[in-house]
């Protein structure tokens, strides 16, 4: 092979090329994201009150995230930055409006705390699935993985500070494995 043909050809392949390119910033934030979500429900279940505001902010920071996780890919393929934060932002806007409703039901007595987190989630998985089918795949992945975590938390309420130590374990793992450098 010519030197212009190796030029051509990936440095690394296999799983841990894979993981460096999808561990960096974009890979941090969803796991972040997720995080953060299992969190709210816990905080729905210990404090149903406390959890309206953290859930407010967890549609804002998840909103932001998704404007951010896709800055670049609109700027690569000419799409206007301008119209994908307008857009985006109505979107938002309309998934804080839900929440609001949702705690008015709670409020109203018509759900109860443990459900009132499940269904904010529920919401926030289907907002961000319908994001990314605009906006690029990974936001997809992210809300099947945010409607994963609300099964999960549906049948292993009672485990679901050991299944955040797992997650967390999981996703440090990918981390460190991603950054550490092949053996020669």
């Amino acid at each position: 092979m010519t030197a212009k043909q190796t030029d051509n050809l990936p440095q690394e392949t296999g799983i841990r090329n894979t993981l460096k390119r999808y561990s960096g910033p974009d890979g941090a934030i969803m796991i972040l994201l997720v995080l953060l979500a299992i969190l709210g429900i816990g905080i729905t279940d210990i404090s149903p009150l406390s959890s309206h505001w953290y859930w407010l902010a967890m549609v804002v920071a998840t909103g932001i995230a998704c404007i951010v996780m896709e800055w670049s890919r609109a700027r690569e393929n000419g799409l206007s930055v301008t119209s994908i934060i307008g857009k985006e932002a109505l979107r938002w806007l309309g998934v804080l409006f839900a929440v609001q409703l949702v705690y008015f039901l709670f409020h109203a007595g018509r759900l109860d705390s443990e459900n009132t987190g499940l269904v904010i989630l529920l919401i926030l998985a289907l907002a961000t699935f319908l994001a990314g089918l605009r906006l690029g795949w990974r936001l997809c992945v992210l809300g099947v993985i945010f409607a994963g975590g609300l099964i999960l938390a549906t049948y292993l309420e009672e485990f679901l500070w050991i299944v955040l130590i797992v997650v967390l374990a999981a996703a440090a793992a990918v981390y460190f494995m991603a950054r550490k450098k092949p053996v020669p």
